[in-house]
């Protein structure tokens, strides 16, 4: 099928705003006439999302959820979407995706908004640490749509929201709206589509320096996919023992993950798989997490930084210098080896 659209008068325009605690970047290619509507669709849209999902505001869908105790809660499409989504890839990577992790962000000081945590004048009080809970059972009924939690057990949707977020938006751009370009970047979880195939120059992404965040360490070249970018690194505190606590929590400890991995950018075709894998890396770390990647999904690449400053390759050799570009990698897993 062949687009004959005509699109001479149609621009690039790019806006910027934030939202869930990140800046988001969007690029789309429109008519000028469609710039407003453009940009406040998808301010409406984060803004909807992080009203549904946020567990900072008391009155959101996911705030009401945690507060039943056990009860059965009848939730929204959405909600329902996401929650069989998260329960999909905590079977797929083995339990390292764990939504019910808030009580251990919460004993790591994770307990506000990031940017309340960064004005934090003094590291946050001690409370009592959360064990592995090898119970945890998220009973969603699809057909009544609905859900209960175990008692004293809440979740958090904040390692899958951002993405799912960002698919959603794609999606209605392209298939309300016709857009045939476009970029969308939340706090590294990203998206990128031109169409037809083949017409348009690959984006370039710039691929984040670990150890220097204001220089790129290299560029990813995509022309329709994703990547997401997940990092111990940049969302980060001091605990009252003096240690740095970040994010990341190790659902086998229910603590901050301790793996060599500190930083992880994942490429692949679904945005949603590329931020739970680049989570999973980190948490695990490079050999445990490479290989349950290799074992249990397929058509992603990943790049690793390790707490010894090195960097590992893992994906097709045909991708090098095609896709990830400008990069000097010291240690490469050949995934069609």
């Amino acid at each position: 099928m062949t687009d004959t659209t005509d699109q001479s008068s149609f621009i690039m325009h790019r806006f910027r705003f934030r939202a869930m605690g990140s800046n988001v970047e969007i690029a789309v290619r429109c008519e000028p006439a469609d710039i407003q509507r453009v940009e406040q669709l998808a301010k409406d849209w984060f803004e909807a999302a992080e009203m549904r999902f946020s567990r900072f505001r008391p009155h959101s869908e996911l705030s009401r959820l945690n507060r039943l105790e056990g009860g059965r809660f009848l939730i929204s499409d959405a909600m329902l979407e996401v929650l069989l989504l998260a329960e999909a890839f905590h079977l797929q990577t083995e339990g390292t995706f764990d939504p019910f992790i808030l009580n251990a962000l919460r004993h790591a000081g994770y307990d506000r908004t990031f940017d309340e945590v960064k004005r934090r004048t003094e590291p946050p009080a001690s409370s009592a640490p959360v064990r592995p809970d090898t119970k945890r059972q998220l009973l969603v009924d699809p057909v009544m749509k609905s859900v209960r939690l175990p008692l004293n057990m809440e979740i958090d949707l904040g390692g899958i929201v951002k993405s799912w977020t960002v698919k959603r938006l794609e999606s209605y751009f392209q298939d309300k709206l016709a857009i045939t370009r476009g970029f969308i970047n939340a706090g590294g979880d990203l998206t990128v589509w031109s169409k037809p195939r083949g017409e348009d120059e690959p984006w370039l992404i710039g691929i984040e320096n670990a150890w220097k965040p204001e220089a790129d360490i290299g560029t990813l070249a995509i022309s329709n996919g994703s990547a997401a970018t997940s990092s111990k690194l940049g969302r980060t505190w001091p605990a009252a023992d003096g240690i740095m606590r970040h994010h990341l929590i190790d659902p086998s400890t229910m603590r901050p993950s301790q793996s060599d991995a500190v930083q992880c950018t994942v490429s692949g075709w679904d945005i949603i798989g590329c931020e739970i894998w680049a989570k999973t890396i980190c948490i695990l770390g490079v050999t445990e997490g490479l290989s349950l990647l290799a074992r249990n999904s397929r058509n992603y690449e990943a790049l690793v930084f390790t707490d010894k400053h090195e960097v590992v390759y893992y994906g097709s050799k045909l991708s090098l210098g095609k896709q990830w570009n400008g990069l000097t990698i010291d240690h490469y897993h050949y995934a069609d080896a």
